[in-house]
């Protein structure tokens, strides 16, 4: 049994799944700012698919873009559970850089995803968008999402790459390699 690759995996577990916790809120708080006179809870009781539909890839699309930065997160995190001359010091730091590149994600996710919507508001002057949200036209809704999602896949490969830049990998001699 690998035992440096079961840590990381309950640690990505773990991780993962204070993340979506933490982006399925997030998501709700940045609805209710993007979407300025909607009240999202009240539109779900009253079953305005619409509405869920838009909710709906904005959580998709923070999740899209924030795996990766889970991922850059774990590879950090193995990187130092496999090196033997690791001190807390070293742990700390690395915590604190997995942090950093969750939030980075976040950060990145959450400001394409309103430029998105900003912008495609702005090219489309003649259909208000908001309103037929708030009146359950769910092609608008679909619409919305769709640009919503594409967004988040055409970013995930950027914010991938300059995530791994910001990895620390330890340092490796040709003595080490052998």
């Amino acid at each position: 049994m690998d035992l440096i690759l079961l840590i990381t995996g309950i640690v990505q577990v773990l991780l993962s799944l204070v993340v979506a916790v933490m982006l399925v809120y997030l998501s709700s708080k940045i609805f209710r700012r993007l979407i300025a006179g909607i009240n999202e809870t009240e539109e779900l009781k009253k079953n305005n698919v619409a509405v869920a539909i838009l909710n709906g890839s904005i959580v998709l699309a923070l999740v899209l873009v924030v795996k990766k930065s889970i991922e850059s997160a774990i590879t950090i995190f193995g990187n130092i559970l496999r090196n033997p001359d690791a001190v807390l010091s070293s742990y700390i730091q690395s915590a604190l850089i997995m942090l950093g590149h969750i939030l980075l994600g976040g950060i990145i996710a959450f400001t394409s995803i309103y430029a998105a919507l900003q912008i495609f508001i702005w090219l489309t002057k003649d259909l208000d968008e908001l309103k037929e949200i708030k009146e359950n036209n769910t092609a608008v809704g679909i619409l919305l999402g769709i640009i919503i999602v594409s967004m988040a896949l055409l970013l995930q490969q950027g914010v991938d790459t300059i995530l791994n830049s910001l990895i620390p990998f330890p340092p490796v001699s040709l003595i080490d390699i052998g």
